[in-house]
């Protein structure tokens, strides 16, 4: 059977069409829009712009889902409409005006989501998982492949981008305020804060686009997989303050050419977490909240 599943994030629209029998899905199409939602965060409230952005993108959508007949359609939406002061009267008009019925996921659902689906990447019986997206990041602390806590933070790279970042590229004391604001948010999570793992699992666009850097930057790194120890290096160089030769240029445009303004940000983040929980690498997953969506709530499987 043929489903569709609806990802309104942070930073992207995302859908995909998965063909589903039994316990076994395959992925068959996916479609991306980067809008960044959190940056359509005025005062709290998603703005009239990001509503309209939404309606548009999703209208698009149906009107691909309608034309091959695809009657099972599921739409979820994180940490930018679940955070929105005006959440429910965004997303109630949103949903009169696409037909598309949106279920606003919780962080902790989020998180749930994003484990279950990576499991089958999980390569290291205990450790830490983080899903860096746009609005917010989803921490699991795992122990012999069982999840063992969950957390839902404000420190979503669109997030961080928009409260401390001028320009497209951050400068070296914007880098140091949004690491300073994640210290802080973490300082307030005593129990998430003592976690140690040698190793991390990442997901979200901000850390694929990083793996890319670091791959190119590192031809012989394991595919994936990134030093903790090359972060502060890579942020270095794409901060601003000095000029980037051609070679980086092109490292920044082949890595991340949706992300520019906010791999950066994201990359902070990202140390900050790997430093306070000592860990070694971070293997990136790309299965994630989607493949969790559909292992839960379709498939049937708890967690």
């Amino acid at each position: 059977m043929l489903h569709a599943i609806i990802d309104i994030g942070s930073n992207t629209i995302r859908m995909a069409v998965y063909q589903i029998e039994g316990r076994a899905f395959t992925l068959l199409l996916k479609r991306k829009h980067t809008v960044g939602l959190a940056g359509y965060l005025a005062q709290g409230r998603l703005v009239r712009e990001g509503i309209e952005k939404t309606v548009k993108i999703l209208r698009g959508f149906m009107e691909f889902i309608e034309t091959f007949g695809i009657t099972r359609v599921h739409a979820f939406a994180t940490a930018a409409l679940r955070s929105a002061t005006n959440s429910r009267a965004a997303t109630e008009e949103i949903m009169r005006r696409t037909g598309v019925s949106i279920r606003i996921i919780s962080g902790e659902e989020e998180a749930a989501y994003d484990f279950i689906g990576a499991t089958a990447s999980i390569a290291h019986a205990d450790g830490i998982m983080a899903d860096i997206g746009g609005g917010s990041t989803e921490i699991i602390s795992y122990a012999a492949h069982e999840m063992q806590g969950r957390w839902s933070l404000p420190i979503g790279s669109l997030a961080m981008t928009k409260a401390h970042v001028a320009d497209l590229l951050p400068t070296h004391e914007e880098c140091e305020r949004i690491r300073a604001a994640v210290v802080d948010i973490l300082a307030g999570v005593p129990d998430l804060r003592g976690l140690r793992a040698r190793h991390m699992i990442g997901m979200g666009g901000v850390l694929s686009s990083a793996s890319r850097m670091h791959t190119l930057l590192y031809p012989e790194a394991q595919n994936r997989l990134i030093d903790a120890r090359h972060l502060p290096s890579m942020i270095d160089l794409f901060s601003a303050g000095q000029p980037l030769s051609e070679h980086d240029t092109a490292v920044l445009l082949r890595a991340a050419p949706d992300r520019l303004h906010n791999i950066v940000p994201g990359m902070v983040i990202a140390h900050t977490l790997a430093e306070t929980f000592a860990a070694e690498d971070i293997l990136y997953s790309d299965s994630g909240v989607r493949e969790g969506y559909i292992w839960k709530e379709i498939i049937g499987v708890e967690q």
